[in-house]
């Protein structure tokens, strides 16, 4: 493996371990704080990536230029538009205060977080424009954690609740951030920058707003970046077809496969948008079983699960998930007993409190997040 591999895995990997510790720990126990630590955690992450892969100057070309142009025209055209709209279905006042001091406690965290995302996208990119493998990965990274930042969770028991969130949130963050990458790649970071603080902030500037709906406005998220898309394509087209390509192509690394399928089925598991998803363990109330440290991956209740004794569960408790045995049924409850511990749990468990039933334990994965929930109660 190159060095520039070796780099990218660990810059992949820290990413990785912070989703993890955002999604089951800092975003719970440190919801008022989240965003600021997320735009801490992503200053420095650029900072390693630049340190690792280098800075790039992104040089304006003729290209860079008119794509500009497209982006900045079709920003002016969604505004026109959505504004338009409003005139005939009406405003409502901005539900975020204008109040200088609100204003900058409400934009300031989302800013960093934008600018160093951007950046951060850029920097891999442009480090890695032979690797397609890597420019998809930090794609796939970015919009995870996006998501991330804009759900408080996924309601899989409620069908209606659950395609709102998608056909609303989790589509057009996947759709914007594969547009980023591809203008990222073929004309560097101005353009998805001025995109994102113009899309990702006006909303918190102005005083009125549009009352599209939630679908209306979701329709015109996901059908806007094409237009970018399409605008744009003729003039990238035009330029790969004219000129060669600026970096040299290293030959197949065979390490590539492992790292990319390891990469993609981590951030799978952890995003819980699938039957299977992974958790990871705290305490040593399961040992020698499970251990702390250790992840667990769940399988979702579905209609015809039938639970039994000795099955090892995941359930809800005081806003945490306890991870324990069945140790008997009575009256369509579950008695369940940590298998380290001396005695039953105190409360009977609810078949709407289970999470998941453990099939698989992964040893020693989950040590980031214990490792941050320990410093933090230092």
């Amino acid at each position: 493996m190159s060095k520039r591999s070796i780099k990218n895995c660990f810059l992949g990997i820290l990413f990785i371990a912070y989703i993890l510790a955002y999604k089951f720990y800092i975003f719970e126990h440190y919801m008022k704080y989240s965003e600021i630590i997320s735009a801490s955690f992503m200053v420095v992450l650029l900072a390693l990536a630049i340190s690792f892969l280098g800075y790039r100057k992104d040089k304006q070309t003729n290209l860079g230029r008119s794509v500009f142009k497209v982006v900045v025209f079709h920003l002016c055209l969604y505004f026109f538009a959505i504004y338009g709209l409003g005139l005939v279905l009406g405003f409502s006042r901005n539900g975020y205060s204008l109040s200088f001091l609100t204003l900058v406690d409400n934009i300031f965290a989302p800013i960093v977080v934008i600018l160093m995302s951007e950046l951060l996208r850029y920097v891999v990119i442009s480090a890695n424009k032979d690797k397609k493998i890597v420019v998809v990965l930090v794609t796939f990274l970015l919009t995870i954690f996006e998501i991330f930042l804009n759900t408080k969770g996924i309601p899989f028991d409620n069908l209606k609740e659950l395609f709102r969130i998608c056909a609303t949130i989790i589509l057009p963050i996947i759709i914007k951030n594969i547009l980023m990458s591809y203008l990222c790649y073929h004309v560097g970071v101005r353009s998805t920058l001025v995109y994102r603080l113009v899309m990702d902030v006006y909303v918190f500037l102005v005083p009125i707003v549009p009352n599209l709906g939630e679908y209306l406005q979701s329709m015109i998220l996901l059908s806007f970046p094409f237009l970018i898309y399409i605008s744009s394509y003729a003039m990238i087209d035009d330029r790969i077809q004219r000129q060669q390509p600026i970096f040299y192509k290293e030959g197949f690394n065979p390490w590539d496969i492992p790292v990319a399928v390891l990469l993609v089925v981590m951030i799978v598991l952890i995003s819980g948008l699938f039957p299977h998803y992974m958790i990871g363990i705290g305490s040593d109330s399961m040992t020698p079983r499970i251990n702390k440290g250790d992840a667990v991956i769940l399988r979702k209740l579905e209609k015809d699960t039938v639970l039994k004794k000795k099955d090892i569960i995941a359930y809800s408790k005081d806003g945490k998930v306890v991870v324990h045995r069945i140790v008997r049924i009575e009256n369509g409850s579950y008695i369940t007993k940590g298998d380290a511990n001396g005695g039953e749990d105190p409360k009977p468990v609810k078949l709407k409190q289970i999470k998941g039933v453990v099939k698989v334990k992964i040893p020693f994965i989950a040590y980031p997040t214990v490792w941050l929930n320990e410093l933090i109660h230092r």
